[in-house]
């Protein structure tokens, strides 16, 4: 049977982060608009409605290293392509991609729209072998034979996938927020702890005194 091209919808959300006042203002989409081990219906040409579920070994195979990121699969509506803006890379969740947006009108406007909630989906272009079980109405993509495009778009499929829109200067400032953050909470806990020791201590001081 020959391949065909396919695509598959997942829905995602956006939260909006302002930079510091230093620094130039970047516009960052992230997500994944893969998801593994999730089962959702999609309608397939020939067979109606079906299950389809993505396992953890379907992208083993597949190159990453020139997917786009468009807008409504039009190649005339470029945001990204790995390696020159945009990173694509495997975890246990499913395929994750990570796009500073180009400086462009046409990307203001995305970003705008995504941060909105006016633009809620994603959607991914690729080509497998896997067929469909005639008698459950399911399929198991085992294996993804090409992933050429992740696409924006308003008609998601795959409710539980995420994606994110962050205004931040570079990586390492949100790196060293993230861990400024995290110390901040340890010394918070910290301080909580030595304050319920020192209201226990109290306690025991005073039942000591009533005796």
């Amino acid at each position: 049977m020959d391949k065909r091209s396919e695509y598959r919808s997942v829905k995602f959300e956006t939260v909006a982060q302002r930079a510091e006042e230093n620094g130039p203002v970047k516009l960052v989409l992230r997500g994944y608009p893969i998801l593994f081990n999730t089962e959702t219906r999609i309608y397939d040409w020939w067979y109606g409605e079906i299950r389809e579920i993505i396992l953890p070994t379907a992208l083993d195979e597949v190159r990453l290293d020139d997917v786009y990121l468009l807008v409504g699969h039009n190649p005339d509506n470029i945001l990204g392509r790995v390696k020159v803006n945009m990173r694509a890379e495997v975890d246990e969740t499913g395929l994750f991609i990570e796009c500073e947006l180009p400086n462009t009108q046409f990307a203001r406007d995305t970003y705008n729209l995504v941060e909105s909630g006016i633009l809620d989906g994603m959607s991914f272009g690729f080509t497998c072998s896997d067929q469909v079980n005639e008698a459950t109405l399911t399929r198991t993509i085992t294996r993804i034979d090409e992933l050429f495009e992740v696409t924006i778009t308003p008609f998601p499929a795959y409710k539980e996938a995420s994606i994110v829109a962050k205004r931040t200067r570079d990586a390492a400032e949100e790196k060293r927020r993230a861990e400024a953050e995290a110390e901040a909470q340890r010394r918070a806990e910290e301080e909580k702890r030595q304050a319920e020791k020192r209201a226990a201590w109290d306690d025991f001081i005073k039942q000591m005194e009533a005796w």
